[in-house]
C-alpha cells in the first residue's frame, strides 16, 4: 500500500493538493460570490457540484503536475521556455477568464459565462471586444486578477513539484483525460443551476465550442432563417383601409415611459406631441428578447411555436400586400445579427431599410442612430401617393445597452453606463437615452400628424421587451419573466377618422387588465379589417390573440411566456404562463414556481404551489415539454 501511494502521489501526498489550488481557489470564489444560492441548491446538484470541481481539479491538476517537472530538467533553457509558455498560454488565459472574468460577469449578469455564453462570445466576435473593452477599469482590474492567480498558481505547482518527482504520472493524466471527457460530452451542468465552481463553468463553454467547431453539431439550434410562408386564403378587402405604423422599440420597459398621460405619469415630449394617446392596458410582451418577441407580434404565434410553423407562418406584412397596402420596414436594428433580416427576406415588404442602409452603426448593439430611421420612416409616410394606405413598422435601437444619450439631454443624475458601476447611475444613464427616443419619436409624430394623411392614420407604440436593473441580481434582459423585463409601455393614437368613438371606448376597458404581444397581433389585423378572417389563415388554432378595439371580456385567458421560442434558443431557458395576476414560471431542470403579483407585486415571494396556479403548470408541462427535452 505505501509502495502503490508513493508510486501514484509521491514522498509527500498532501502536497499533490498544490497541483489542485486553481479549482481550490473557484471553490472559494464560488462561496463569496452567490453563497445563499448554493446553500439552496437540492442534493442532486450538489452530486453535481462534486463532480463538476473533480473535472476542473483534473483539468488544472493534470497539466500543473505534468508541466512542473521541467523545473528539475537539465535541459534549463528549454525547459524554461516550455514552462513560459504553458504559463502564457494555458495558465495565464484561463486564470484571467476563469477566475477575474466570471467575477466580473456574475457581478454584472448574477451568472457565470457558460456553454452557450462562449457560444455567442465566439459568434458575436468583435461584439463581446466591445463590450469588454467597454468595462474601462474593470476589464483591467479582470486581467490583473488573472494575473496575480496565476503566479499564485504557479508558485503552489512549483512547491509540489520535488516531492511529486518520484511518483509516476498515471494519476494526473487519468485525471486530464477523464475531466476532458466530461467537458466534451457536456457532464457538466454550466447552462441553469449552474451547479459548478466559476472556473468549471468558462472549461465547459470553451470545451463545447472546440467540440462544436470541430464536429459542427452544437451549432445546430434554433434560429432565424429564410421563412417559406404557407398561402393565405383569399381575403376580402374592406372598404375602410387605414394608414397603420407600427413602432417597436428595444428593451424600454412600462415605467420608463408613460403609455397615457396621467396626473401621476408625464411624458416630457409625447404629452405634447399626441396627449390623446390611449393605453394598451397593463402591456405585457411574452418572451423577454427581441426576436421572440418581435416574431410573435409578427406572426400572432406564442412562444411554444416551433422553428418550421414560425418560419411558414403569415406575417402582418403579406397580409397587408395581400389587402393593397404599401409595405415598410424601417429600423435602426443590426438585422444582420445572428441573420435577423432573414426572416423578413419574403415578408412582403415593398420598402426596407436597416442599420446598414441608414448609415453611422458604430455600436452592433445599438445599431444606426433612430433619429436617422425616423427620418427615412417620415419621408415614406410623406412620399406615399394620396388613396393607397401604407403599412409600415418602424423597429428603433437605441435604447439597448449601452444606452445611447444625447449630450442636450441628461437630466437624470448621476448617470454612468458601466455595468460594474453604481446601479442607479447606470439606471439614469438608460432613462437619459429613453428620454432621448421620446423625444425623436415625438418629433416625427409631429411631422406625421401635419400631413393630409393623418386623419385616416393609426400609430401603435409598444417595445419587444423590458430591461433589469438588478430587481432581481441582474441586468439587462432575456433572463427571467419577471415584470422588469416583461412589462413593457404601449399605446394607439389615431387621426379622427382612422378608428371609431366605438372602438376607442372598447380600448379604454383593457386600461386595467392584462394583454399581451398576440393582442397587439389581433388588433393590428382587427386595424387592417381581417380579424374575422382569421379562422381561415394559416395555424389559426395558434392565433389566439384578442382584440383591444373590441370590448374586454371578463375571463383571463391562460397564456403562455418563453425566453426560448422556435427562433431563439438562450442560455437558460424560462418557462412560464400568465392568467391576470397569477403567474407560473420554471426552468427546464428545476420546478414551477408561482407568483401571486396582487399580494407579491416585486415577485418575491415563489412558492411551489398555491390556489389558482395547478392549472397554470399543468398548460405549461403540456406546452413546453419539447422545448426543454
Amino acid at each position: 500500500m505505501r509502495l502503490l501511494r508513493r508510486t501514484l502521489l509521491g514522498a509527500r501526498p498532501r502536497m499533490v493538493l498544490l497541483f489542485v489550488t486553481p479549482t481550490l481557489l473557484a471553490i472559494a470564489l464560488d462561496f463569496a460570490m452567490r453563497a445563499p444560492s448554493l446553500f439552496v441548491f437540492p442534493p442532486r446538484e450538489w452530486l453535481n457540484y462534486l463532480g463538476s470541481s473533480l473535472a476542473s481539479a483534473g483539468l488544472w491538476g493534470g497539466p500543473l503536475w505534468i508541466t512542473t517537472r521541467q523545473w528539475r530538467s537539465r535541459r534549463r533553457r528549454a525547459a524554461r521556455a516550455g514552462l513560459a509558455a504553458f504559463w502564457l498560454l494555458f495558465v495565464l488565459p484561463l486564470a484571467t477568464f476563469g477566475l477575474g472574468g466570471q467575477i466580473l460577469y456574475y457581478r454584472v449578469f448574477h451568472y457565470y459565462m457558460g456553454r452557450d455564453t462562449v457560444r455567442l462570445g465566439i459568434k458575436l466576435r468583435g461584439t463581446l471586444g466591445a463590450w469588454l473593452s467597454s468595462w474601462g477599469g474593470s476589464f483591467a482590474l479582470m486581467v490583473g486578477i488573472g494575473l496575480v492567480a496565476s503566479v499564485v498558481i504557479m508558485a503552489a505547482a512549483r512547491r509540489a513539484a520535488l516531492p511529486a518527482r518520484r511518483a509516476g504520472l498515471y494519476l494526473p493524466i487519468a485525471g486530464f483525460l477523464a475531466a476532458s471527457t466530461c467537458f466534451w460530452f457536456d457532464f457538466v451542468e454550466s447552462r441553469s443551476l449552474q451547479a459548478a465552481p466559476p472556473d468549471t463553468c468558462f472549461f465547459h463553454g470553451v470545451m463545447h465550442a472546440l467540440r462544436d467547431s470541430i464536429t459542427g453539431k452544437g451549432w445546430v439550434r434554433r434560429g432565424i432563417s429564410l421563412r417559406e410562408p404557407d398561402p393565405l386564403p383569399p381575403l376580402p378587402v374592406p372598404e375602410h383601409r387605414p394608414n397603420i405604423l407600427l413602432i417597436v422599440t428595444e428593451s424600454v420597459r412600462a415605467d420608463a415611459i408613460c403609455s397615457a398621460p396621467s396626473s401621476g405619469c408625464k411624458a416630457r415630449f409625447l404629452d405634447t406631441a399626441v396627449p390623446e394617446r390611449l393605453s394598451l392596458g397593463k402591456l405585457t410582451t411574452q418572451s423577454s428578447g427581441t426576436f421572440s418577441a418581435c416574431v410573435m407580434l409578427w406572426t400572432g404565434l406564442a412562444p411554444d411555436a416551433d422553428f418550421r410553423t414560425m418560419h411558414h407562418a403569415a406575417v402582418l406584412w403579406e397580409i397587408a400586400k395581400k389587402l393593397g397596402y404599401r409595405t415598410a420596414y424601417i429600423g435602426s436594428q443590426n438585422l444582420r445579427y445572428d441573420d435577423f433580416g432573414a426572416f423578413l427576406e419574403r415578408a412582403g415588404i415593398d420598402v426596407e431599410a436597416s442599420a446598414i442602409d441608414l448609415g453611422y452603426a458604430p455600436d452592433p448593439h445599438i445599431g444606426a442612430n433612430d433619429e436617422n430611421a425616423t427620418a427615412r420612416m417620415a419621408s415614406f409616410v410623406h412620399d406615399e401617393p394620396a388613396g393607397t394606405p401604407y403599412f409600415a413598422v418602424l423597429h428603433l435601437s437605441n435604447t439597448h445597452w449601452p444606452y445611447r444619450v444625447a449630450e442636450d439631454l441628461q437630466p437624470f443624475t448621476p448617470h454612468d453606463a458601466s455595468p460594474v458601476g453604481d446601479n442607479m447611475a447606470m439606471h439614469n444613464h438608460y432613462l437619459n437615452s429613453v428620454l432621448m427616443q421620446e423625444r425623436t419619436v415625438a418629433d416625427m409624430l409631429k411631422q406625421i400628424r401635419a400631413l393630409p394623411g393623418w386623419d385616416d392614420t393609426v400609430v401603435v407604440f409598444l417595445s419587444d421587451h423590458g430591461e433589469q436593473f438588478r430587481e432581481h441580481g441582474g441586468l439587462y434582459h432575456l433572463s427571467s419573466l419577471f415584470e422588469e423585463q416583461v412589462r413593457v409601455p404601449g399605446f394607439l393614437v389615431a387621426g379622427d377618422h382612422a378608428i371609431g368613438d366605438a372602438q376607442k371606448s372598447a380600448l379604454a376597458t383593457w386600461a386595467r387588465r392584462r394583454t399581451y404581444s398576440q393582442d397587439v397581433h389581433a388588433t393590428l389585423l382587427d386595424l387592417l379589417g381581417v380579424l374575422d378572417e382569421r379562422p381561415g389563415m394559416p395555424f389559426a388554432d395558434q392565433l389566439t390573440g384578442r382584440s383591444l378595439l373590441r370590448p374586454a371580456t371578463p375571463d383571463e385567458p391562460m397564456v403562455l411566456m418563453s425566453t426560448a421560442s422556435g427562433v431563439w434558443e438562450p442560455d437558460d431557458a424560462k418557462f412560464g404562463v400568465m392568467k391576470g395576476e397569477m403567474l407560473a414560471v420554471r426552468s427546464a431542470p428545476g420546478p414551477w414556481w408561482c407568483f401571486d403579483l396582487r399580494t407579491d407585486p416585486f415577485e418575491r415571494m415563489p412558492k411551489t404551489s398555491m390556489p389558482g396556479c395547478g392549472p397554470l403548470m399543468e398548460l405549461g408541462t403540456l406546452k413546453f415539454a419539447p422545448l426543454w427535452k
